[in-house]
């Protein structure tokens, strides 16, 4: 773990020194330049440690995505301080506020800044490993790890700044741009929805997978076939193709089975998991390890936890109504307050990837299989818990949707999941939010809050980066 930890703040700083050189470059250069520490990326080695790095898409999600879905209240936050301050984006997402001016006030945005820095750094280690003399096999795999990541940190983009992907109006439809060159100056063109989607899907190729290890030694950092059949997964779920999804999310699982299992909460009294848990395929923080600490939820929230629930049950510093009272300001809002359970929030899970496969059976009919996967995750979570059963999809669809959106609480899949059902007519919902003395609030399935806004600094040096909304 020590070495780890060791090898992983090497890489962090590499990136730094990168990133830095984004300042120095010349407009005829790329990102290989000699930085003071003699670091050249001429070598595989020195280029591989740039993905040795802890990933962490600086946004804390409470406050901002999962305020849209209605499974969040905000992290520390006062809500009367909140929605009395009207010019603001977290009073636009509180109060469901489409009205609010979020272009003027998003000057900038680390969560935007993040994704394209990841990019970056997977352009790099592209273009110095093509570079770079040494064996053909290694060349290939550190390739293949980098565009798969490359292909998540779009996804991302897209799911958040761009609409719903739907066949029928992808190809007018506006994406985000799909960055592939080091050229600093260069502009990064915004693309099509269909288009960035088509190019996401090229760099989590079925011949990209292949070239991936069998298995990560560092699973918590490094891509294997297990995180490139889970990303190809979701990506082909997020648009709809769950037929074409279902065989990726299983390999996925078959590759990579371990789930965590919440029942050792009966024995420490509090939710203990790191970023090495084996369930993790790529641990993604928001800036702080931490999570869903100091997050906030609603009653209609939290009465989606069974009571046999392991963490509401027996984690004393769990889901804290009194601190959550305390800090909100607000009647039945619960906080919580422990501080060492990790969530993946940015990165994927076995369990997650087990609900993806539990979609797609029950999309096909095959609802008992799909239930028993949703099944698996739930025995991890509930002492004593008992298989779910449904009749049909609508029934099976509405236990999935529970399930997951307990499992997925606080990280941005919520809103992922949403915003994609939204567009379905059978599963489409208005989000309303009871604040008592304060108003009910209401959100459209097709409110333009479910699209995030460009943030200005990148608009300024980008004139085909014209808002979706």
């Amino acid at each position: 773990m020590k070495h780890l930890s060791k090898t992983i703040m090497h890489g962090a700083a590499l990136c730094a020194m990168i990133a830095m050189s984004f300042f120095f470059v010349s407009c005829d250069d790329e990102l290989d330049i000699v930085p003071k520490g003699k670091v050249t990326l001429s070598t595989l080695d020195e280029v591989e440690l740039l993905l040795n790095q802890e990933y962490s898409i600086n946004d804390f999600v409470a406050n901002s995505l999962c305020l849209l879905t209605g499974e969040s209240l905000g992290a520390f936050d006062n809500i009367n301080s909140v929605v009395s301050q009207t010019n603001t984006l977290k009073y636009a997402y509180m109060t469901f506020d489409s009205s609010v001016d979020r272009v003027a006030l998003t000057s900038t945005d680390e969560r935007y800044n993040s994704i394209y820095r990841y990019v970056n750094y997977m352009n790099v280690v592209i273009a110095n490993t093509q570079k770079a003399e040494g064996d053909s096999r290694r060349k290939e795999s550190l390739i293949a790890e980098a565009r798969v990541m490359r292909a998540y940190m779009h996804w991302l983009a897209v799911c958040i700044y761009a609409r719903q992907y739907d066949k029928a109006t992808a190809e007018k439809d506006g994406g985000v741009p799909y960055v592939t060159s080091t050229q600093v100056t260069e502009t990064k063109e915004k693309l099509s929805l269909a288009e960035v989607y088509r190019l996401i899907l090229d760099d989590v190729s079925d011949e990209v997978i292949n070239a991936l290890p069998d298995r990560s030694a560092a699973s918590a950092i490094r891509g294997d076939k297990a995180w490139g059949n889970a990303v190809r997964a979701v990506v082909l779920l997020q648009m709809k193709r769950y037929e074409d999804a279902l065989p990726y999310a299983l390999e996925a699982i078959r590759l990579r089975p371990a789930m965590f299992d919440r029942s050792s909460i009966k024995t420490t009294g509090k939710w203990q998991q790191d970023q090495t848990s084996p369930n993790n395929f790529i641990y993604m923080s928001t800036g702080i390890r931490v999570s869903p600490t100091t997050a906030m939820i609603p009653r209609e929230t939290y009465n989606l936890f069974s009571p046999d629930d392991y963490v509401i049950k027996y984690d004393a510093t769990g889901w804290s109504k009194a601190v959550g009272e305390s800090t909100s300001g607000m009647k039945d809002v619960y906080q919580y307050n422990g501080w060492t359970a990790q969530n993946n929030v940015y990165g994927l899970t076995s369990e997650q990837l087990r609900f993806v496969a539990a979609e797609c059976y029950i999309r096909k009919g095959e609802t008992a299989k799909g239930l028993a996967l949703v099944d698996e995750v739930r025995q991890m979570r509930i002492e004593g818990c008992l298989p779910l059963v449904a009749s049909d999809e609508r029934q099976a669809m509405a236990e999935i949707q529970k399930a997951k959106f307990v499992e997925c609480l606080v990280t941005p899949f919520n809103f992922f999941d949403i915003k994609r059902w939204n567009t379905e007519a059978p599963y489409r919902r208005t989000v309303v939010r009871k604040l008592p003395s304060i108003g009910t609030f209401s959100l459209a399935p097709d409110s333009p809050l479910w699209i995030m806004p460009f943030p200005a600094n990148a608009v300024r040096y980008n004139p085909t980066l014209t808002q979706n909304y």
